[in-house]
């Protein structure tokens, strides 16, 4: 399926304007919390974590409830707008996880649930020497990405009259490690909410 490029919407304008749908859904939705519990289990009290890709917080807020010490950042103005309303105690940044994010400080884990998902296949390696850039040594980079190969047919979403292509992209494990280019080292898997997804740990090396 591939839409008409009239009128069509990206990914950010996706998130822009969905963000309430999300924040709705998502601030009462535990799913992830066996993941971030897996993430918290291999880290000190009070780790500093990126939230990277964190829509409008609410994984965000459950690390602070794990004990962690997260920041959170996102390329959907109207979502970090949301999730600073609803956290005045956790930092977040609006920008795009491809940009440089030095500036940001350095992080004991990266953790990436459903948002690398929506890097294109050229620019995944860049995308891991960002994180890369701001992880401690040995630190943690774990992702939540799509059990499937190339770009998906759930990028194209239709809300109202409003079409959009999400870009959604499914990587193989062999391909991830490509583009990783010896960054990262394969830690484990973790059984995922359902077959569509996988939940992934590397360690910087």
């Amino acid at each position: 399926m591939v839409m008409e490029k009239n009128n069509v919407k990206g990914v950010k304008e996706f998130y822009d304007d969905t963000a309430m749908m999300w924040t709705d859904e998502w601030y009462d939705n535990t799913m992830m919390m066996p993941f971030l519990k897996k993430v918290a289990s291999m880290l000190p009290n009070g780790a500093r974590v990126l939230d990277l890709g964190c829509n409008s917080g609410y994984e965000t807020r459950r690390m602070k409830e794990l004990g962690l010490n997260p920041v959170g950042l996102d390329f959907s103005k109207n979502c970090i707008d949301i999730a600073k309303e609803r956290n005045n105690d956790i930092a977040f940044f609006c920008d795009d996880m491809l940009n440089d994010l030095t500036y940001l400080g350095k992080f004991d884990s990266i953790v990436a649930i459903a948002s690398i998902i929506h890097i294109p296949e050229d620019s995944l390696e860049l995308c891991f020497k960002r994180i890369y850039d701001i992880l401690n040594d040995d630190g943690y980079l774990c992702m939540v990405v799509r059990n499937e190969i190339g770009k998906l047919d759930a990028s194209y979403k239709t809300i109202g009259n409003q079409d959009y292509d999400r870009e959604v992209y499914g990587f193989s494990k062999e391909f991830i490690e490509e583009k990783i280019n010896g960054k990262f080292v394969f830690i484990e898997e973790m059984i995922a909410h359902d077959d569509h997804w996988k939940y992934y740990f590397y360690k910087k090396v």
